[in-house]
């Protein structure tokens, strides 16, 4: 009808309103992109601890390396330069005999994560092969 009038400052309302709810979106989205990247960040890490891990594994079961004694607490065995970029995960490898002459239990321990707050823990046997017969 051309006769009726809408009341002033019916579209400035509508406009904030809008307004209000797109700063509400944008604030949720904002967020969830935020705690996106905090997670990628946190994945990524995570695999460079499962690739410290997997190497230090490799290392200790070469066949070369005689690095596997008994122990109750001790650094990763790895490269000097490999193990010192470790430093900040703060990672430990506990060897332990078993009843067969040679095999070693070994628990490995690393940081991952903000602040190194999650570790990765790993138990696996190595062998070093029999003594020499009595």
């Amino acid at each position: 009808m051309p006769g009726v009038r809408r009341p002033r400052g019916v579209f400035l309302a509508e406009a904030l309103v809008s307004l209000a709810i797109l700063g509400v979106v944008l604030t949720l989205g904002a967020g969830f992109l935020a705690r996106r990247r905090a997670l990628e960040r946190d994945r990524l890490d995570h695999e460079r601890a499962v690739r410290a891990a997997a190497s230090e594994w490799i290392y200790l079961r070469s066949a070369f390396r005689n690095d596997v004694t008994p122990k109750e607490r001790r650094l990763f065995v790895g490269p000097g330069v490999f193990v010192d970029s470790l430093d900040a995960r703060n990672p430990f490898l506990r060897v332990k005999s078993t009843d067969v002459d040679g095999l070693y239990l070994v628990h490995l321990e690393i940081g991952y994560g903000e602040k190194m707050a999650r570790r990765i823990v790993q138990e696996g046997y190595v062998f070093r092969g029999a003594g020499p017969p009595p």
